[in-house]
């Protein structure tokens, strides 16, 4: 019990911990280093997510490159159509609105670091959120009629809890229409890492899901307002991904979580 209690608090303090040193480190950097925002993220991410490695030395429940011995074709497209999808999403600036691909190639270096940013910053949330709490849950709820089910929810749910505090430097209604969706992303991305085994297909969704908000800031599909009608959509979209979720989370599949 001692060590399951040790465990839960574990969790609490990488979460908690976590956003508190990124938001100290980047208002650190930024005020005595006067670097760009986005060598900024990069350097908190790596020195973040080095800390995190140093833990999951000792838990191990981090599973990166790992990938299922008896992974058909069926179990590969139940992750796979997600990442097209997103693919999708992300090309859809780009045939709404041609001249990005100008804009991109013009200020290719600042391009270039938009991405190496999203691309740290990504790599640390997947590695915490999905790698060492979602990893950490799966562990907790060993013996849980509910396991996989609980770990997702929760663990999705202290991922868009983070995004509270966006509330800083933009509104409410678009902080909440975040939270909204990064709960409904966060257990999809949690299905999809425990379905492949391995931490690089979420990490490749998330990745796919930043790039239009990093790279094509000024088109009007990244800056149209939030409405009540975005919000309600988000939560249509949560119900689908529950659903979609639901379904193909098996308890017998017991292949699917050795973690």
């Amino acid at each position: 019990m001692k060590s399951k209690k040790n465990l839960l608090l574990l969790i609490l303090l990488l979460w908690i911990g976590s956003d508190l040193l990124t938001i100290g480190f980047e208002n650190l950097l930024a005020h005595f280093t006067h670097l760009p925002d986005n060598s900024i993220i990069i350097l908190n991410s790596l020195s973040i997510t080095s800390i995190l490695y140093l833990v999951n030395r000792k838990y191990k429940v981090v599973k990166i490159f790992i990938i299922p011995a008896h992974d058909t074709w069926l179990d590969k497209l139940v992750y796979v159509i997600p990442i097209m999808l997103y693919v999708v999403r992300a090309s859809l600036p780009l045939l709404y609105d041609p001249a990005i691909w100008k804009m991109i190639v013009n200020h290719l270096p600042h391009s270039l670091m938009l991405v190496l940013a999203m691309i740290t910053a990504v790599f640390f949330e997947e590695y915490l959120s999905r790698g060492l709490i979602f990893g950490a849950l799966l562990v907790y709820f060993k013996h849980h009629k509910w396991r996989v089910q609980l770990s997702i929810l929760l663990s999705s749910l202290t991922f868009s809890l983070s995004h509270a505090i966006n509330l800083f430097n933009q509104n409410a209604m678009q902080t909440l229409n975040q939270m909204i969706y990064t709960f409904a992303f966060g257990c999809l991305v949690s299905m999809l890492y425990i379905r492949s085994g391995s931490l690089l297909i979420p990490f490749l969704a998330h990745c796919l899901l930043n790039l239009p908000s990093f790279l094509y800031s000024s088109s009007p599909l990244a800056t149209a307002p939030v409405t009540l009608k975005t919000i309600l959509m988000q939560i249509f979209m949560l119900s689908i991904f529950l659903v979609y979720i639901f379904i193909f989370i098996n308890n017998d599949e017991k292949r699917h979580y050795q973690f």
